[in-house]
């Protein structure tokens, strides 16, 4: 009892749905994770490098600015230079390398404002950059008040057109930690509202991702148990409704197995019987009435033997198509005269021709045809559809055995023109038991009903072409085809 609780737990947290509920909580965690490392730890080092790249940036355009071609609009300029410095809290110094002006942007309305020690960086940094061999200087003071730390940027920017300038820039770099303190307190609300949510997203579409699958699983068992009328209807999502389809194609295949394995058994019950009941009865006869008259007991014995003959082949039939559907049977795969083997085949019927009063023709070509394949499970076949067309020949018993060439492949026919077969059954008849019970009449003589069966199995081994041609009351013409192989008169393979 307990190993059997365990192993549903450990079933239940394998389920579907838990997995995919601990996938969306996870993620939930993982992601917030990331949020509280960009937020608290890599905060100031971003922030530092964006306002970096921005003082770069208003340096670049104030210098382009100053650098136009014709004459200066110094009020347009000042203008832009207040702008730049007012949007990204920059404060920009501008001294001509003459000495003849200076501009500040704090002298602007709506300017960046002064640093503390405002004036004494500017001075630093000009003076570095009239000693520097590169024309730009950059460095980080430390500030006073709110500012902690002051970047520095210094250009010398030259022009054609005015006298070159020495640009100034001063970046505050703000201490962020009463900032982190407070996306600290709000990463906390935010985490703990986002796993909420996390773990409600994760029950419902756990629940409705995992709805649909344990739907076909609960129908599935009930297919498991026989049940080959259940349907599988799932909506929703396109890859389910592809399985569901799937699963009631199978139940439907499974269902034609079924029945077919019911009506097999019935009819293998069924020649089963009629010789063991045949054989019992004579061997009554024989122990109760003939055993004394040797002539009636010879004619019994024959009964029970040809009984017996008639087990036996019924026996060997249904080993043969076993061992074939299970792909056990050996194939020896070589040069093959097929008219010859068929000739040969043939032969055995012609005792048909005095005793029963069958007219058998055979049609060849001109020249020797050569197949590769089994020699011994071709003439089985071969034998097969001879013997079938003399089985249902009716009042007419003409037989035509043909060979016709088409396009590289050769055809063998059998033609009767006895009790043919409906449309609706020439696409079964190759089917175990599928004869002339079919038909509307019970197969005379020793016929498993398993012939045609093997005959399929054997030609589809060999890649061969087969089908039926028939009308009710016209007769039948099976045949099948095969690839003609090339080989010398005088027995050379050329392969």
């Amino acid at each position: 009892m307990k190993t059997d609780t365990a192993d549903k737990k450990k079933k239940g947290s394998r389920s579907l749905r838990a997995r995919l509920s601990f996938s969306f909580i996870f993620f939930a965690i993982l992601l917030m994770a990331v949020i509280w490392i960009m937020q608290t730890v890599f905060l100031e080092q971003y922030y530092e490098k964006a306002m970096e790249k921005r003082a770069a940036l208003g340096m670049k355009l104030i210098g382009a600015a100053y650098s136009v071609p014709g004459e200066l609009d110094v009020d347009e300029f000042c203008d832009r230079l207040a702008q730049l410095s007012s949007e990204s809290d920059l404060y920009f110094y501008i001294e001509a390398v003459d000495g003849s002006f200076t501009i500040s942007s704090n002298e602007q309305i709506g300017a960046g404002r002064m640093f503390m020690g405002g004036s004494f960086l500017t001075r630093q940094a000009v003076q570095m950059l009239g000693e520097s061999q590169t024309g730009n200087v950059s460095f980080i003071a430390q500030g006073g008040g709110r500012d902690s730390d002051i970047l520095v940027n210094a250009s010398l920017v030259d022009s054609e057109y005015r006298t070159g300038i020495y640009l100034v820039s001063v970046t505050p770099l703000t201490p962020l930690g009463p900032a982190v303190n407070i996306l600290s307190s709000q990463l906390k609300i935010i985490t703990v509202i986002a796993l909420l949510l996390g773990c409600l997203t994760a029950f419902f579409y756990s629940k409705r991702l995992a709805k649909p699958v344990i739907g076909l699983k609960n129908k599935a068992q009930e297919l498991a148990r026989g049940d080959y009328d259940v349907d599988f209807d799932s909506t929703g999502y396109a890859e389910i409704e592809d399985l569901a389809e799937t699963l009631n194609q199978t139940a439907r295949e499974l269902a034609k197995a079924d029945d077919l394995q019911k009506d097999l058994l019935a009819n293998i019950s069924h020649d089963l019987r009629t010789p063991l009941t045949m054989i019992k009865s004579y061997a009554e006869l024989i122990r109760d009435i003939s055993g004394e008259n040797k002539e009636r007991r010879d004619e019994h014995l024959q009964v029970i033997i040809e009984e017996t003959d008639r087990l036996s082949d019924l026996v060997g039939d249904i080993l043969a198509l076993s061992k074939l559907q299970a792909g056990t049977e050996t194939m020896e795969n070589r040069p093959v005269e097929i008219q010859k083997s068929a000739e040969s085949i043939l032969n055995v019927y012609r005792v048909l021709e005095e005793q029963d009063g069958f007219s058998l023709s055979f049609k060849t070509l001109p020249s020797r045809i050569w197949v590769m394949g089994d020699e011994r499970k071709l003439q089985q076949v071969m034998s097969n559809l001879i013997s079938n067309a003399i089985r249902y020949s009716g009042d007419s018993k003409d037989i035509e055995v043909a060979f016709a060439e088409d396009g590289g492949r050769v055809r063998f026919s059998v033609t009767d023109h006895g009790i043919g077969i409906a449309k609706e059954d020439q696409e079964v008849i190759w089917d175990r038991y599928q004869k002339a019970s079919r038909q509307g009449t019970r197969a005379s003589g020793t016929s498993t009903g398993l012939g045609l069966s093997i005959a399929r199995e054997i030609l589809q081994l060999h890649k061969a072409l087969y089908g039926v041609e028939s009308e009710p009351g016209q007769g039948s013409c099976f045949w099948f085809s095969l690839p003609i192989a090339e080989k010398d008169v005088d027995g050379d393979d050329n392969f």
